[in-house]
């Protein structure tokens, strides 16, 4: 089975934004493309959201679910609270009536499985010794705290989310035989579904049941669906519905004046903020805290539909109608009890000074001053990188200022040995790069000024060569120069000015027909074009013929010429 959220290959276009996203780099790149590492995966599902190329997707359970209302006839959607945001203009009676038109048996909040949660970790603080605890309702949260933060692992409340509450509780009601599929923003709600499979056959997220309505040609805004009169069962949720925001879970417990002080606190980088370094007497106060992974909770889960301001979603949950409900349901013999272990995949980088420092040199840094920590390579910093490099997590080629080095020493080298002479030209008609074969072409005085500064760089090209307007005409028209002779001082050039930033960055090559070697060269191949010409001038028409015959000769002219010229030099 595929992981909750996984990498479409083909779409990834190795821009490494999912590295700089990700919260805890579980990303390795692997012949440049990006793949999540699943044992260091939270499945917060911020790299769905962010890369560009929707190479990051989230596992749809469509099927999935679509095959557990085929298979059996008692399946209730457990409904996260998050949805009366998600679902604006939509009453949660014409909701409800969608949904089981869907097959669903009935519709039931998963708030009200927040409720049981939030009475259990009140009973647990007002039992519990002083100490600091961390609610256990987000499961990115645990995944994270298991992964990065173990030694915090038993300061979580010993219950189980929501969600695994709410499929209890509808088991309870219904009947052991009865299944629950899960809809909501969360993604990690599918690695925990996966986990509890006796509990939540599968989860949705609110993007997919709102494709599946569309399959369904089911138009929630239809008269037919506005008018409908279904209910929640087995009745409406209360506090519970205050879950999907930062500090809602406090909001719902009870007040606790001068016995435990609640604190809510939502984001990963801010959750991991606050885990780096709680000081020893935190443990000797009662401090309980609400985290939540998603920035202003789970109103803005990457499974999400509506893109509405989180202003307004937190107000419709806030202000939602209230609804009586009859008597409830004593669920107080259900067991909630969960245990949390630290993961022990992931071991904590503890690498030596020379295994950084030989990372590091593989992408050319072998001082202190050569990390530049730019984050191009989507790590915080240089030695975060060669961290991933040692676990195999990373590719040298990540490193952009490694790459402009190396790319900057191919093309010195090549310049260097191509048998002529070459100027890179830039639109201020100054020298960019020249190599020495250029400079011993243009004379002792050029030969020196090479010498006091390799490559000439920044240099006017008028103070070298006379060759300026040819260079101006190409930067300007953009119409480069295939071959054009110039005399420059005593000798004979040929020259061709070709672009490589059209208006802005030109490639001169120079040739000197004096050169023996250019001159048996170049006459080489003006003959074989007179030859290919003549040879293509046979199968034509006679007046193409004409033409031709013209254009031969005026070839065979240039060469004579050319060749009369470079002897009596």
């Amino acid at each position: 089975m595929l992981r909750p959220v996984y990498t479409e290959p083909a779409n990834c276009q190795d821009c490494y934004k999912c590295v700089r996203e990700c919260p805890v780099k579980a990303i390795r790149i692997e012949n440049n493309k990006a793949n999540i590492i699943d044992e260091r995966c939270v499945y917060c599902g911020h790299c769905t959201r962010v890369c560009p190329t929707k190479a990051k997707k989230i596992r749809d359970g469509l099927a999935r679910a679509r095959m557990t209302l085929f298979k059996h006839p008692k399946v209730y959607l457990s409904l996260a609270p998050s949805y009366i945001g998600e679902f604006p203009k939509v009453k949660y009676t014409t909701l409800v009536s969608a949904i089981k038109e869907l097959g669903f048996a009935g519709v039931s909040e998963t708030a009200l499985g927040a409720e049981i949660v939030t009475d259990r970790t009140d009973s647990f603080l007002d039992n519990a010794p002083k100490n600091l605890y961390i609610g256990s309702a987000c499961p990115v949260v645990v995944e994270y705290i298991r992964k990065y933060a173990p030694h915090y692992t038993q300061q979580i409340t010993p219950i189980q989310s929501p969600m695994l509450a709410h499929a209890k509780m509808l088991k309870e009601l219904y009947g052991e035989d009865t299944k629950v599929v899960f809809a909501g923003p969360c993604v990690a709600k599918k690695m925990e579904a996966d986990r509890h499979p006796d509990l939540i056959d599968v989860a949705i997220t609110f993007k997919e049941l709102h494709r599946w309505f569309e399959d369904e040609g089911i138009d929630l805004e239809h008269e037919q669906w506005t008018s409908a009169t279904e209910g929640f069962v087995p009745y409406h949720s209360k506090q519970g519905n205050l879950y999907p925001m930062e500090n809602g879970m406090l909001m719902g417990m009870k007040q606790r004046e001068h016995k435990v002080s609640g604190m809510a606190f939502s984001g990963l980088e801010n959750i991991a903020s606050v885990l780096r370094d709680i000081p020893e007497e935190a443990y000797h106060n009662s401090i309980f805290l609400e985290l939540l992974s998603c920035e202003g909770g789970c109103i803005n889960g990457p499974g999400k539909l509506s893109s509405l301001s989180p202003a307004i979603k937190r107000y419709r949950v806030v202000h939602q109608d209230e609804v009586e409900r009859p008597h409830e349901f004593d669920c107080k013999h259900i067991d909630l009890g969960e245990t949390f272990e630290k993961d022990p995949g992931i071991q904590p980088a503890n690498y030596s000074e020379k295994q950084i420092m030989e990372a590091l040199v593989r992408v050319g840094k072998k001082s202190r001053e050569d990390e530049l920590n730019c984050s191009s390579c989507g790590y915080d910093s240089c030695r975060d990188f060669a961290t991933a490099l040692i676990e195999n997590r990373a590719e040298e080629n990540m490193c952009a200022s490694y790459m402009r080095q190396i790319a900057h020493d191919k093309a010195t080298v090549l310049l260097q040995k191509i048998p002529a002479g070459v100027i890179l030209v830039n639109s201020d008609l100054r020298i960019v790069d020249m190599n020495a074969q250029c400079a011993d072409m243009l004379g002792t005085k050029i030969q020196g000024m090479y010498k006091a500064l390799p490559g000439l760089s920044n240099v006017k090209l008028k103070s070298v060569v006379s060759l300026e307007p040819l260079f101006s005409n190409v930067l300007t028209t953009g119409k480069e120069i295939k071959e054009r002779q110039v005399k420059e001082g005593d000798n004979l050039l040929i020259v061709s000015i070709f672009n490589i930033q059209p208006h802005h960055l030109v490639f001169g090559l120079l040739q000197n027909l004096q050169d023996p070697d250019v001159r048996k060269e170049w006459l080489i191949e003006k003959t074989r074009e007179v030859m290919k010409n003549h040879l293509d001038t046979v199968q034509k028409v006679a007046g193409i013929l004409g033409e031709n015959a013209a254009f031969t000769d005026a070839t065979l002219r240039a060469v004579i010429e050319a060749y009369d010229d470079s002897e009596s030099l």
